[in-house]
C-alpha cells in the first residue's frame, strides 16, 4: 500500500506510534481503547477478531463446498445484513466466475429486491445461507420465514436440506435450524463481531461455496497477524489524525467490479468509529469528479485506481483474491488503531439499536390496524411527497434545505427503493450535482442495508450530515410467513423508524415518498426539479 506525502507529517507529529499501540492490537489489550474499566471489559469481549484467520477450519469448510456441488446445487443465496452479507456481496462482485456456485445477497426487505431474488434462481438447485450472529435480527428471519415456505411449496419435506444456517451459539436461530432439521448449522463465535467476522464462517463459507480459495485468502491474513504488522496501524493512525484535522471523509475510488469493498469498508469505519460526535465517514461509489469539486474535508483511497490529481491518496492494487485478504485485515487492523487514537470502542454500536424501537413500534402498530400509518408532507409536486423542509416543489425544497449547509457536511441519500440500475443511475447524478456545485460531500446507501452499516455514524457521529430517506409505493408486496406484515409494510416502518431516530438525535432530515410505482420517471422528475433549484 502506498501512503500519501501529507500521511507522514501526521504520523511524526502524532503522540500514538505503530510500535507501541501495534502489539497492544495484537496483543488484545483492551485497555487501549479506554481507561474506563467497564468499557475495557466490553472491548474485551470482542477482540477474538484479531486471530480469527488462525482458527478457522479450512478443511472443513472447503470439504462442505465440495459436498454441496457434488449435491448438483449451482447457486447460493445469502440470507443476511451487515456483516454477515456484505462480505459475501464483496465476494461475488470482485471474483466472479471461480468454479464454484453463483453467488447471490439478500440484504433488503424491499419488495421489488425479495422478489427479483426469488425470480431469478431454481429453488431446488439453491442453497439458501441464513445469517445473523445473534439470530434475531428481522431481517434475516424475514428472509428465513419467505424462502422456508417457498421451498416448501416446491420441495415438501426436502426444503430444509436447501437451508444451511450460520449463527453464533444458543441462538434463537440455531434452535429453529435444529427443530426444522436443516442441512447444516455452522456456528459462529461470540467474541467476534459482526463487521470483523470476514475472516470467520460467516466470510469464509459463502467465499469457498463460491468456488474463491479460502486457504490462500486466510494464509494472506495469518502472515499479517503474524510478523504483526504495522502498516496496518500506520494506517489507522493516519486515518484518524486526518480525521481530527478536519479531512474525514475517506472517499472510496474503485472500478465497478471492487465496489463491494468499498460498501464493507464503508461499514467497518463507519459503524466502528462513528460514535460520541467523533467518527471517520467512508464515502463509497461516489461518482469521480474533477480535483477543484472535492472540498478540504476529504482523503481518497484508490483501489486499482490511478487518480494522481487527487490527494492526500492512499493505493492498494488488487488482482487475486489473496490481495483481496490482505487489504480486508488490513482495514480491520488500522479500524482498531483508528479508534484508539479516536478513543472510541470500535467494537460496539451504540445508536444503531434507537432505529430498531422505533421501527419495532411502527411495525406493532401495523400488525395492528394492517395498513401503513398515515403521512403527512410539507411540499407535494406529484407523484413526489416531502416532508421535512418547503418550496414551489420538491426539488425547491430540497434545494432550500440542502443549501442551509454547514463547512464540511455531507449529503446522504437514504434509499428504500428497489436496488436497480436506473434507480443508482439517477441517485448518482443526483449526487454529482450536489457535489459539483456545492463541494459537498456525498454518500449513498439501500436501506436496510445502511442502518447496518452507516446508521450508527449517522446518529452517534458528528452532526454533519444532510439525510434524505426516500420510499415509495410497492407494486408487488409479499406477506412474510408468522410475521403478520407484508415486506413493503416492514420496509416502512424500518424507514420511519431510522426518521425518528435521526430526528431524536437533533439531525437535519426530510422525507421524500413516491406515491407511484414509476420510481425511474419519479426520480428524473426529483433530478430536473433539483437541477433548476440549485443552478447557478
Amino acid at each position: 500500500m502506498k501512503f500519501p506525502p501529507e500521511s507522514q507529517s501526521l504520523l511524526a507529529d502524532s503522540k500514538y506510534r505503530s510500535n507501541e499501540i501495534g502489539p497492544r492490537i495484537y496483543g488484545k489489550d483492551a485497555s487501549l481503547w479506554s481507561e474506563d474499566q467497564s468499557v475495557q471489559k466490553e472491548v474485551a469481549a470482542f477482540l477474538g477478531w484479531v486471530d480469527a484467520p488462525l482458527r478457522t477450519n479450512t478443511q472443513a469448510i472447503t470439504a462442505f463446498a465440495q459436498e454441496i456441488q457434488a449435491a448438483g446445487f449451482t447457486d447460493a443465496v445469502v440470507l443476511g445484513m451487515g456483516g454477515s452479507s456484505l462480505s459475501s456481496l464483496m465476494f461475488a462482485q470482485a471474483f466472479p466466475n471461480q468454479g464454484g456456485l453463483n453467488l447471490h445477497v439478500l440484504d433488503s426487505t424491499v419488495p421489488g429486491d425479495v422478489l427479483r431474488i426469488r425470480g431469478s434462481v431454481n429453488l431446488a438447485k439453491t442453497l439458501f445461507i441464513v445469517a445473523s450472529k445473534s439470530g434475531s435480527t428481522v431481517e434475516p428471519l424475514a428472509f428465513e420465514e419467505f424462502f422456508y415456505q417457498q421451498l416448501q411449496s416446491e420441495l415438501g419435506g426436502q426444503a430444509s436440506q436447501n437451508i444451511i444456517a450460520i449463527t453464533d451459539p444458543g441462538s434463537q436461530m440455531e434452535a429453529r435450524a435444529t427443530e426444522r432439521n436443516y442441512r447444516r448449522i455452522f456456528l459462529g463465535e461470540p467474541e467476534v463481531g459482526g463487521r470483523f467476522s470476514v475472516f470467520t464462517v460467516f466470510g469464509m463459507i459463502p467465499a469457498a461455496l463460491a468456488g474463491l480459495p479460502i486457504a490462500e485468502m486466510l494464509h494472506e491474513a495469518i502472515k499479517l497477524h503474524n510478523r504483526q504488522d504495522q502498516n496496518a496501524v500506520n494506517l489507522g493512525i493516519a486515518l484518524a489524525e486526518f480525521a481530527q484535522a478536519g479531512k474525514d471523509k475517506v472517499t472510496f475510488l474503485t472500478p465497478p467490479h471492487l465496489e463491494g469493498i468499498a460498501l464493507w469498508a464503508e461499514q467497518l469505519i463507519a459503524e466502528s468509529t462513528g460514535k460520541h460526535g467523533l467518527g471517520v465517514l467512508p464515502l463509497a461509489t461516489e461518482p469521480l469528479g474533477n480535483p477543484e469539486t472535492y472540498g478540504p474535508d476529504r482523503i481518497f483511497f484508490q483501489i486499482n485506481s490511478e487518480h494522481p490529481d487527487l490527494h492526500p491518496s492512499f493505493q492498494s492494487s488488487i488482482t487475486t483474491p489473496g490481495e483481496l485478504a490482505h487489504l480486508l485485515y488490513t482495514l480491520e487492523i488500522a479500524t482498531a488503531a483508528a479508534g484508539a487514537v479516536l478513543q472510541v470502542n470500535p467494537f460496539d454500536q451504540p445508536n444503531v439499536q434507537a432505529a430498531k424501537i422505533i421501527a419495532q413500534r411502527e411495525l406493532q402498530k401495523i400488525q395492528a390496524t394492517k395498513e401503513l400509518p398515515e403521512l403527512s408532507f410539507d411540499t407535494i409536486s406529484e407523484p413526489l411527497h416531502l416532508q421535512g423542509a418547503t418550496g414551489q416543489s420538491v426539488g425547491q425544497a430540497l434545494a432550500n434545505f440542502i443549501h442551509n449547509h454547514n463547512p464540511g457536511d455531507q449529503v446522504a441519500f437514504l434509499t428504500f427503493l428497489p436496488e436497480t440500475d436506473e434507480t443508482t443511475v439517477l441517485i448518482q447524478t443526483l449526487r454529482a450535482a450536489i457535489r459539483d456545485r456545492l463541494n459537498l460531500a456525498t454518500s449513498f446507501g439501500y436501506g436496510p442495508r445502511y442502518l447496518h452499516s452507516t446508521g450508527q455514524y449517522h446518529k452517534g457521529g458528528p452532526n454533519n450530515g444532510l439525510y434524505i430517506v426516500l420510499t415509495a409505493q410497492d407494486t408487488e408486496d409479499p406477506e412474510i410467513p408468522s410475521m403478520g406484515v407484508t415486506f413493503g409494510q416492514l420496509k416502512m416502518a424500518q424507514a420511519l423508524g431510522d426518521i425518528g431516530a435521526l430526528r431524536d438525535n437533533g439531525r437535519r432530515v426530510v422525507h421524500i415518498h413516491i406515491t407511484n410505482d414509476d420510481i425511474s420517471s419519479a426520480l428524473a422528475q426529483l433530478a430536473a426539479e433539483l437541477h433548476i433549484a440549485v443552478a447557478p
